[in-house]
């Protein structure tokens, strides 16, 4: 009896957290909440003094140094879609735990049943 209760309480303990990871999936992509703050970088810059500093005449290179710096991918992008694949990987962890506790406890659940197929043995004589 007591396999029983320990089945059901690892039933209904999986069976929750999938569903709340799932729930949890469900908000992320619908932007209600926010994703699990994971990464924190800086954009992707591209230094265009750098790219082509000698090959060009000096007042073309003080105006050039006003804007030295152009901005490739914006921080937020980076940083939204990285962290939006970490939660979907976190949850997906969750996911998984909970079905290992969902299947152990429909394991205890079940009925042990054996059958064998039992080999008569003759001898002769």
């Amino acid at each position: 009896m007591s396999e029983k209760i320990i089945g059901y309480l690892l039933l209904i303990t999986g069976i929750v957290i999938m569903i709340l990871a799932s729930f949890s999936v469900y908000r992320v992509f619908t932007k209600q909440t926010k994703p699990v703050q994971i990464f924190n970088t800086s954009g992707i810059n591209l230094d265009l003094n750098k790219l082509i500093a000698g090959s060009l005449p000096p007042q073309a290179q003080t105006q050039l140094n006003s804007q030295a710096t152009q901005q490739i991918i914006p921080p937020e992008l980076i940083n939204d879609s990285s962290n939006i694949f970490m939660h979907l990987v976190l949850m997906g962890f969750f996911v998984s735990l909970g079905y290992k506790l969902s299947s152990l406890g429909i394991n205890l659940l079940r009925p042990i049943v054996v059958k064998l197929k039992s080999k008569e043995v003759t001898t002769e004589h």
